[in-house]
């Protein structure tokens, strides 16, 4: 729904919206849970150390949540104290994930002195956890130990990217490791609670795993940029999936990692150098069989359709699995918008329309009118995900100093509501803004049109014109339709139209028209009580008499469209519903005049025409002139709409028709002149009855 927005502001230039996540501590409560890494807080002497907000819904008010109001902690050296870690611009907040009642947030810009006498900063990153509704809080910083400089994890930037296994256990991301090949780290959160002391700053925990330097070629990688977590070996135990953007000689790359040793099981490779290919991952099963599939985003991605104009537009790779480590050839959805962006941001929605698949929502932040920023709604259904978006929302703040970066980062497949559909949280944090979007019910509407009789006898007049003496040929137009959908309690209003004869033209005289409005369009209120129940209308229509129209051939097109009418619920807080996408609104039948043709209503003539002159010679000077004995005849079935048309010469004038023999039928006929044509078109019958000669 785009009206019924909730938007979330944080304090101006805080980047507010830099990452966000649902926060569903059990499940009657959601809430909202937003990142600004740039925030001040009341940490006395940090300047823009970062925060997250806590923001109830469906209220639009935010607090700071208290991870961490110390001071950088000191150590005496020399007899003065000097600061161990500088958290001044350490952007906490830049990443923030939920899992039930655990929050994870981190700040990968977090720096520490190392061990040495001569200081030095490393930014090694680090994470805090809250746990029971932010009654408990503990640090994680798993790369902040003995291991320094960047050959070492030095400048890890623990927490560059966050998920959590669906067992609750946390994956960082330190794309910065062993000279920036990255890492992946995999811990418990109750061991990161268990026994945890501030004091404790070179802290190890026995069961965290880590994935270890690799040789001199994987340098520069950035393992870790990008991390998720997924099933795809056919056990019960998820792996995680890890974005390696600049590795493969900057081709990029996706690694399927086993969870319990962090060995690589399978890697997916970029299709183009430098497209930052893994710059985002995430996992959806779109096809529903039950199989997790990976989606990857390379927001860099350029279009060559001509060398000389690349376009960069952006890409995002959809792998199906198929089986244990077995998956389809990727499918590809392209950005349309050069330096959109496109796939900077991929979230997995939940089955937004209740079709059975899931659907998945990409961000293109700066695409757009005045780069407002884009996010693109994908439908799944069997075959993986429908090419076209079925929505596309977008931003309302137009590019300032900065863009605003909507949809940089989406969360979805919760549902703050409670109204069975999940909602997405989009983050803008240029300007400072994030926004939940809610899901409307879809109503799922079957229709019928039917027509009796589907055939009309003009000759049998059986209905009496209301208000007159006259008697005219009628049939009956029912129109029925019941409807079905997720969370619609009470019953639907549908506004009907019904167009007859709708393929005559403007202008052109309509056929049929209704028996009490004496209209070929009529608009009427369908009203369906409750679900699955079919509500039918008849309407009653008359065939004009034949005197007001020629065409008796082609078919009277009935056509019957459909909408819902939302002002039967006016609800301030609830989203309205919106009929099924992928469903036409639309129906047409066909009704067809009755001719005397046989069984099948198809007529089939057989004409015939002779034509002779009363004289075979003309006298240059005489008043000639000149009778022409004309005979057509049909020997087949009726001719509709039959005419004769008799050209003549410039030279001659027409005096018209004459009639010596009693047993011959008049024609009417009529002169025409059409540019130089001149020409005589005469009726023979509507129909030419079959044997007229």
């Amino acid at each position: 729904d785009e009206e019924k927005l909730t938007v979330y502001s944080g304090p101006p230039g805080s980047y507010f919206g830099y990452s966000v996540d649902f926060y569903i501590p059990d499940p009657s409560t959601v809430s909202v849970l937003v990142g600004a890494p740039k925030a001040n807080t009341t940490q006395p002497d940090i300047v823009e150390g970062g925060a997250v907000y806590y923001c109830a819904w469906p209220a639009a008010r935010c607090r700071q949540i208290p991870f961490d109001n110390t001071n950088n902690r000191k150590i005496k050296v020399n007899g003065t104290r000097e600061p161990i870690e500088f958290k001044t611009n350490q952007w906490f907040g830049a990443t923030v994930k939920a899992h039930k009642e655990k929050v994870v947030a981190c700040a990968p810009l977090y720096h520490w002195r190392t061990l040495k006498d001569s200081p030095e900063k490393d930014p090694v990153g680090t994470c805090y956890v809250a746990i029971q509704n932010f009654s408990a809080y503990a640090e994680y910083s798993p790369c902040r130990n003995s291991n320094a400089d960047p050959e070492g994890q030095g400048f890890c930037q623990a927490g560059f990217s966050l998920d959590f296994y669906k067992n609750g256990d946390l994956i960082v991301g330190g794309p910065g490791s062993f000279y920036w090949q990255g890492q992946v780290i995999t811990a418990s959160i109750a061991d990161i609670i268990a026994n945890y002391s501030f004091k404790d700053i070179l802290r190890k925990l026995a069961r965290e795993k880590q994935t270890g330097v690799a040789p001199p070629s994987y340098d520069d990688n950035y393992m870790g940029y990008s991390v998720a977590a997924g099933e795809f070996t056919g056990d019960s135990e998820q792996e995680l999936v890890a974005g390696v953007p600049r590795g493969a000689q900057n081709f990029g790359y996706v690694s399927i990692i086993n969870s319990s040793d962090l060995t690589f099981i399978q890697n997916f490779t970029g299709e183009q150098m430098a497209s930052y290919f893994g710059y985002t991952v995430a996992v959806s099963d779109v096809n529903s069989d039950g199989l997790d599939d990976i989606l990857v985003g390379a927001p860099l991605f350029m279009e060559r359709e001509f060398e000389s104009k690349p376009k960069e537009v952006g890409q995002v790779y959809l792998y199906l699995q198929e089986s244990a480590f077995l998956f389809q050839d990727a499918q590809i959805l392209t950005g349309t918008e050069v330096f959109g962006r496109f796939g900077s941001a991929i979230t997995h929605l939940g089955d937004l329309n209740q079709d059975g698949y899931n659907d998945i929502a990409i961000g293109a932040p700066f695409a757009g009118e005045d780069r407002r920023g884009k996010v693109l709604i994908y439908n799944g259904y069997s075959n993986g995900l429908n090419p076209n978006p079925s929505q596309v929302l977008n931003g309302a703040w137009a590019s300032q100093s900065m863009p605003s970066g909507f949809g940089f980062t989406l969360r979805g497949d919760s549902d703050v509501d409670k109204n069975d559909y999940p909602d997405l949280i989009v983050g803008a944090f240029g300007a400072g803004k994030a926004v939940v979007y809610r899901a409307r019910p879809v109503v799922t509407v079957n229709a019928h049109l039917i027509l009796n009789p589907m055939i009309v006898n003009p000759d049998n007049k059986t209905c009496q014109l209301p208000s007159s003496q006259l008697l005219v040929a009628c049939f009956t137009v029912r129109v029925c339709a019941d409807f079905e959908g997720q969370s619609i309690s009470d019953g639907i209003v549908l506004k009907g139209e019904l167009q007859l004869d709708s393929l005559k033209q403007k202008g052109a005289v309509k056929r049929t028209l209704f028996f009490d409005y004496h209209q070929s369009h009529h608009y009427f209120p369908i009203v369906i009580e409750r679900q699955k129940q079919l509500h039918c209308q008849d309407f009653l229509v008359y065939l004009r008499d034949e005197t007001e129209f020629r065409d008796k051939l082609s078919p009277i097109n009935i056509n019957f469209n459909y909408s819902l009418d939302v002002s039967s619920f006016e609800d301030s807080l609830t989203v309205k519903p919106i009929l099924n996408y992928y469903q036409k609104s639309s129906l047409a039948e066909q009704a067809y005049i009755l001719v005397d043709c046989g069984e099948d209503n198809l007529c089939i003539p057989d004409l015939h025409l002779s034509a002779m002159p009363d004289t075979d010679q003309l006298i240059i000077g005489e008043e000639n002139c000149v009778m022409l004995i004309i005979n057509p005849r049909n020997d087949g079935e009726g001719a509709y709409e039959a005419e004769l048309h008799i050209k003549i010469p410039p030279e001659a004038d027409y005096t018209g028709v004459e009639r010596n023999n009693k047993a011959l039928r008049v024609l009417s006929c009529d002169y025409k002149m059409e540019n130089e044509t001149r020409m005589v078109v005469c009726d023979l019958g509507n129909p030419m009855v079959a044997g007229a000669n």
